[in-house]
């Protein structure tokens, strides 16, 4: 039997997880719209995590951002898992020797979330973040979870209209189907969530279960055919590295 969720403790993790979304901060009208919570029942939870740092208040530009606690909480969990500090580490090789920004990701219902993220130094950033979720749909990560999928899970999975967010965002589950079987286990997103953004993937299996994705990210314009064949060489040899540490070391979250 399962127990009921408290709903005033679902309550504040909604309010953290969508300040989170947004790196600029959110008002309180815009998390009381987002949640859909009266701003009376919102300024008691919001004082609260103001006055235990995990969020910060801005006298200035009356914005909620998130505070120090939820760093020092994430390094915490990072510092405790052995595996994904193995992970990250191969990851900064792949993120060096393509000289572009990879990600590590999970599937959580139909979205994908991201677990790592290591930048390069490009001064055009991406909407991807540590914690964000993305529809799975619209990312090469999110192509490369569902690459086990029959058209029929796809369907199941995504049962209303997918949302364009660029003139590339795949419009149905059948046209997604189609785009992840192929391309040999790589799955791409060209330019479907961001435009002039790229990106190329692999799954991540245990035990040949699809646990993780991996991928590397780049611009349109400054990429080339070679600089794909180099991307696609490393990650090839970067997922079969990470497999083994999830053999070896387990894959928790």
């Amino acid at each position: 039997m399962n127990m009921k969720l408290h709903n005033p403790t679902l309550r504040v993790i909604e309010v953290i997880e969508t300040v989170a979304e947004t790196q600029s901060g959110l008002s309180l009208s815009q998390i009381s719209s987002k949640i859909n919570c009266p701003k009376s029942t919102l300024m008691p939870i919001l004082k609260t995590l103001c006055e235990k740092n995990y969020l910060l208040f801005s006298e200035e530009t009356l914005l909620y951002t998130m505070g120090k606690e939820i760093l020092f909480i994430s390094s915490m969990y990072e510092s405790t898992n052995t595996s994904l500090d193995l992970i990250q580490e191969q990851m900064k090789r792949l993120s060096t020797e393509c000289n572009e920004t990879c990600h590590l990701g999970i599937l959580t219902g139909n979205e994908i979330m991201y677990l790592l993220k290591i930048s390069t130094t490009n001064p055009i950033q991406l909407i991807s973040s540590v914690g964000k979720r993305l529809p799975a749909y619209a990312t090469a990560l999110g192509k490369a979870l569902l690459l086990d999928k029959s058209i029929n899970e796809l369907e199941e999975l995504f049962p209303t209209p997918f949302k364009a967010f660029t003139a590339q965002t795949i419009k149905s589950p059948i046209d997604l189907y189609n785009d992840i079987h192929n391309n040999n286990s790589f799955t791409y997103e060209n330019e479907e969530i961001t435009n002039h953004a790229c990106c190329i993937a692999l799954p991540i299996r245990e035990d040949g279960k699809i646990v993780a994705a991996l991928s590397v990210s780049f611009l349109t314009f400054t990429t080339s055919s070679e600089k794909v064949l180099k991307i696609k060489k490393e990650l090839l040899k970067s997922a079969s590295i990470i497999e083994r540490i999830i053999k070896n070391k387990g894959f928790s979250y």
